[in-house]
């Protein structure tokens, strides 16, 4: 979606991506852990911590941003959160999955490219957006859209990665994550490749367009009742796509998965902002969408950033220095490569 023509909307990519591969909350310390740092208990999901925060409260009508195959809202129908939700997505092979696995529930789906805003039905009073929001272009349009279609007793779920564009990581992130990788036992180490701005705008035009926009954008349009910070600083980098240590001996797992976690909440602690996921609850601020002036401008700033983009090839921002070098070293001849290499394993 970057840098796509604002009209167009045409996107390119591969939905089967976002289904493959262990990710770091695949492991249960994992997914444990991060419910505690949403509700402070382990055994407690996200969906458990909203339920208790709204009162019980059960919602007609759920709107599913970039619902994929539709796991989200047939957990939150299973769970007797929502009455009935609308799944919307740009992927066809994912929304036939949902509506397969749907069958006879209340859960509808159309095909739709979330940037154009242009949702469907009304009359909602849930959306949520898990893991969607990083994949949005047009972001302060398809909120501003929200806060208008919401009313005010409704409420907005937003569970997504809100670390650094494009996951240009910075040094200070990079280094540690270096350094806890080189505490691991060989056999369990990740393959540490410094995400390389072209690939990905390329391979996933989508993935974490505007991800470091989530939150203060969410912040314009609404009323932020309750902030959560999942981390992931560490403990993402060193755990997702990381099959040697999927494979690893379950003890040996629960040692470093715990060593790993540690360093993680540590790192969030000194580096409150660093972090990679988080849970935020909040409703409409309608009085937001009266100011005209203001949101003129919004939307001249968001136009004015993608022309850019598409100018400069889709891309918004200058690669970070430690990504500048890094791929000018694994650039450099072999021979430089191994000298170094043994000076600094």
């Amino acid at each position: 979606m970057e840098g796509q023509n604002a009209n167009a909307h045409v996107l390119e990519y591969d939905p089967g991506v976002y289904y493959q591969g262990r990710y770091w909350n695949d492991y249960d310390y994992v997914a444990r852990e991060m419910n505690r740092r949403i509700s402070g208990d382990p055994d407690m999901p996200w969906t458990e911590h909203f339920r208790r925060t709204v009162g019980g409260r059960v919602f007609r009508k759920a709107l599913i941003l970039n619902c994929g195959n539709g796991w989200v809202e047939r957990d939150l129908l299973q769970r007797g959160l929502i009455a009935e939700a609308v799944g919307v997505d740009y992927a066809e092979p994912l929304l036939q999955q949902a509506r397969a696995a749907a069958g006879d529930l209340p859960l509808r789906y159309y095909r739709l490219d979330t940037n154009t805003a242009a949702f469907p039905e009304s009359d909602y009073d849930l959306v949520v957006n898990f893991a969607a929001a990083h994949h949005i272009t047009y972001i302060d349009r398809v909120f501003r859209k929200l806060a208008e279609l919401l009313p005010e007793d409704s409420y907005f779920v937003n569970y997504d990665y809100v670390g650094p564009h494009r996951n240009q990581y910075s040094t200070k992130q990079w280094l540690a994550a270096l350094a806890l990788n080189a505490r691991l036992p060989a056999h369990m180490r990740q393959v540490m490749r410094y995400p390389h701005l072209l690939t990905m705008k390329l391979t996933d035009p989508s993935e974490a367009v505007h991800s470091e926009l989530v939150i203060p954008v969410m912040k314009r349009y609404f009323h932020i009742l309750d902030h959560k910070h999942m981390g992931g600083a560490l403990g993402y980098l060193l755990l997702t796509h990381n099959d040697q240590f999927w494979n690893a001996k379950p003890e040996e797992q629960a040692h470093w998965l715990k060593v790993i976690m540690d360093a993680d909440a540590d790192y969030l602690r000194r580096h409150p902002g660093s972090s990679m996921f988080d849970y935020i609850l909040a409703q409409p601020d309608k009085r937001s969408l009266e100011r005209t002036a203001q949101l003129e401008a919004w939307t001249r700033e968001e136009e004015s950033r993608e022309a850019a983009a598409r100018r400069n090839n889709g891309l918004y921002y200058r690669q970070t220095l430690y990504a500048v070098v890094f791929y000018r070293f694994m650039s450099a001849g072999s021979s430089i490569k191994r000298r170094l290499l043994r000076r600094n394993p």
